[in-house]
């Protein structure tokens, strides 16, 4: 697991130490993105979701800042020879918020609620693999088989979709289960109103934390998320003390709260899949090699960096970020910026008429792309650079920004109508998140690409059953020339969580997946 390393960008270690002040009170964070699905563990597709929901329920396994496992839920996991099998030992000191006891059999109702097709989970029932049920050994002991190899088990365990929650509040409340959230975690659930605030609670019985934390409850007695979209106006909350933490600091300003003694800036890579455009790889006209190529090649992304990132963000040149396990640095330059071979290829895919308007055309049809993207700067800024620079070689690129989930529904589909999409995720480990995005089983929900062929899918599904690590090293280099030989997508930046506090507060720290800790801090 020393393998795992989390890429921090440089110029943002401005990590807290561990003295800690005294105090607790109460921690309000400006958040840009309210643009979330569900605070359900099992049900959420989203990042944001998970900042929040991690507070409220815990684990089985933590992944540390230094990519290796710690006990948390469980105290020890074991499998079979050949990862079919995995026994859990849990711990006996432990109850939901509700007073539920935490046993194998609360464990076993978890794992299969994940797996239900019922629940419809995006992240979690994912990350599950070819789970095929639960045996309870004992009141603390759970074996956990698989129909093959799940050499990955204990890293998913350690995702943050993997939440605990209480069996008797699912039962209780049902549909209704996310307006009455329980968990095992150091907080809380209070209230939501959707699309303005989230407010948690110190959980004062906590004494489970991981080994990477301090013993006993959370410092905090209360923590709200407040939602604001604007950048101006949530940087403006730091500064006028309406908040103590923001998040998605805008590139062109970190220099500046980095130069304001009263706040400290930090940051971590979020490692995984490049923030990317995904193409529709069966949809007219990107479902032509060359044109994906030609648009791989026009795009300029030094351009980005210097007008859009400033180098806060690193430019990402394959579908995986540096950083990631298996990263291999022979791609990087697969597709460097060249309009004049950007422009040959379109030539060769029959594109050689151009309008009054400076666009393609072939058989009376424009060159034109359906681009899906989200609101903030990172998102659309871009997309306003690419739009010129596609314009360049004679390509319409028509922007069009929405929420989220209807960008990922929308690409997702089978007949979607979407061109591309601005896509990415993250995971210290490639294995899961290369096998969501791009296996055949995914196909009308996250494969959002529409790529997928029987040679790709083989490898995937060793990536995951193979225990050899330098097998696993040749199969993830195998699979990323592939994706980049297909074109099926233009990776574009590394994702970075950037966070500006206020002085007082100390004790912040990220995980592997970039997610910011709580737990641990002090603010009075």
């Amino acid at each position: 697991m020393k393998q795992y390393c989390l890429a921090i960008v440089a110029s943002l270690i401005l990590l807290s130490g561990v003295a800690f002040g005294q105090g607790g009170g109460q921690l309000t964070i400006a958040i840009r993105n309210a643009d979330y699905d569900t605070l359900d563990p099992h049900v959420s597709a989203f990042t944001q979701s998970a900042y929040i929901f991690q507070n409220i329920f815990d684990r089985l396994i933590y992944l540390n800042s230094e990519g290796e496992y710690e006990p948390w839920l469980a105290t020890s996991w074991t499998s079979n020879a050949d990862a079919t099998s995995w026994v859990l030992v849990l711990r006996d000191d432990v109850t939901f918020q509700d007073g539920t006891a935490f046993d194998a059999a609360a464990v076993k109702f978890n794992l299969n609620r994940m797996t239900n097709p019922t629940t419809q989970s995006k992240q979690a029932g994912p990350l599950m693999g070819p789970y095929s049920g639960s045996e309870v050994i004992d009141a603390h002991t759970l074996k956990v088989d698989f129909s093959e190899p799940n050499v990955l088990f204990p890293f998913s365990l350690s995702n943050p979709f993997m939440g605990m929650v209480s069996p008797t509040a699912v039962e209780a409340y049902g549909d209704r289960f996310t307006d009455h959230l329980v968990g095992s975690g150091p907080f809380k659930f209070v209230s939501e109103i959707r699309g303005n605030e989230i407010v948690l609670a110190r959980n004062d019985e906590y004494s489970w934390a991981p080994a990477s934390f301090h013993t006993g409850p959370a410092y905090l007695e209360r923590v709200v998320f407040r939602f604001v979209t604007e950048d101006v106006t949530r940087m403006a909350t730091l500064e006028t003390g309406e908040s103590q933490i923001v998040d998605e600091i805008p590139p062109t300003q970190v220099q500046r709260m980095q130069a304001d003694p009263r706040f400290e800036v930090l940051g971590a890579s979020k490692v995984g899949i490049a923030r990317s455009l995904f193409f529709n790889t069966v949809l007219a006209p990107t479902n032509d090699l060359r044109v994906r190529q030609a648009i791989s090649y026009a795009i300029d992304r030094s351009a980005l960096d210097q007008a859009v990132f400033r180098g806060v963000y690193p430019m990402a040149t394959q579908i995986l970020t540096p950083g990631v396990r298996y990263y291999d640095t022979s791609l990087d330059n697969t597709y460097p910026f060249d309009p004049d071979k950007a422009r040959s290829l379109l030539e060769e895919a029959g594109w050689t008429v151009v309008n009054q308007d400076g666009y393609r055309v072939k058989d009376g049809r424009v060159l034109s792309l359906y681009h899906a993207t989200f609101e903030g700067f990172v998102a659309e800024a871009p997309a306003e650079i690419i739009q010129a620079q596609l314009k360049d070689v004679g390509v319409r690129f028509d922007v069009n920004v929405m929420s989220g989930t209807a960008m990922m529904d929308g690409i997702a589909a089978k007949d979607s109508s979407i061109n591309t999409a601005l896509v990415g995720t993250y995971s210290p480990d490639p294995g899961l998140i290369l096998s969501r995005f791009f296996s055949s089983s995914g196909l009308g929900t996250v494969n959002y690409t529409h790529f997928a062929t029987p040679e790709l899918d083989a490898l995937l599904n060793e990536g995951l059953s193979t225990t050899d690590d330098s097998r696993r090293a040749a199969i993830y280099h195998q699979i990323s020339q592939i994706l980049m030989d297909n074109a099926v997508a233009v990776p574009l930046y590394a994702n970075v969580s950037i966070f500006a506090t206020v002085s007082s507060i100390e004790g912040f720290k990220f995980d592997p997946f970039a997610h910011p800790q709580l737990f641990d801090i002090r603010y009075k």
